[in-house]
């Protein structure tokens, strides 16, 4: 009796745990998350005064004469390098990014990451 019951709930609990498996990418959501709250931080931190922005696709840089902050995209990872020095890793799985500066110095992130074969696309705009 108790195999019989065991035995019919083993189809529901298949069924529960493949409509959950993409729930373990949130992670991932929670990553690109830090990773605009980062990038926002560091933009506000640099905004005394005059800034410079540019940006080229995979590259973005913004400066203000005394300190230099840039993104870029390496080896499928976005890294944020200070005056030229350090590398700090911000994302990985990164397989497309686009930089972009729109009107009123509002900057368009286009992020393509890949993890455990799904593709997952975000647009920040900072």
């Amino acid at each position: 009796m108790i195999t019989v019951i065991i035995l019919s709930a083993i189809p529901s609990l298949i069924k529960t745990t493949t409509l959950l498996k993409p729930q373990h990418l949130y992670h991932i959501n929670t990553e690109i998350e830090f990773f605009a709250r980062d990038l926002t931080n560091d933009l506000l931190a640099i905004k005394n005064g005059t800034t410079h922005t540019k940006a080229n696709g995979k590259y973005l840089l913004f400066s203000n004469g005394e300190k230099e902050i840039s993104y870029e995209l390496k080896n499928d990872k976005i890294i944020k390098t200070i005056h030229g020095r350090g590398n700090i890793t911000m994302l990985n799985n990164v397989k497309a990014i686009n930089f972009k500066i729109l009107k009123f110095n509002t900057i368009k992130i286009m992020l393509k990451i890949f993890e455990e074969g799904y593709v997952i696309e975000k647009e920040i705009y900072l």
